[in-house]
């Protein structure tokens, strides 16, 4: 991870947050399905285990999603407090910002 957060790029890391988060919460869904099926099948500790992982699975998408966002918020500050930086250019930021949260699918790359 950089040393200067101010050179993190916030386009990227809110798609990789948007991804891997995704990526969780649907193998969770997934393993509570598993889950449902095993109890239907009679496998009663097949079904627990799996509740056990979706559990987990659960946890860990809420964990990553907070640690993104600190770090969002930490390259955010990086980005507004560099006092080597002119108006123009934190103004620049936020309009990209605005434009890469209103995308549908993520875009290749924002130079903020």
């Amino acid at each position: 991870m950089p040393t200067d957060l101010s050179t993190i790029d916030l386009a990227t890391l809110n798609a990789a947050q948007g991804v891997i988060v995704t990526a969780l919460r649907n193998q969770c869904c997934q393993w509570e399905q598993d889950s449902a099926d095993a109890i239907a099948d009679g496998h009663l500790s097949n079904a627990v285990m799996l509740e056990h992982w979706a559990f987990a699975a659960d946890l860990l998408s809420a964990t990553v999603s907070t640690e993104f966002s600190a770090l969002f918020g930490k390259a955010m500050n990086a980005r507004l407090n560099s006092s080597t930086r002119s108006v123009s250019d934190h103004l620049l930021d936020a309009m990209a910002l605005e434009v890469a949260a209103q995308q549908s699918e993520p875009l290749d790359r924002i130079s903020v």
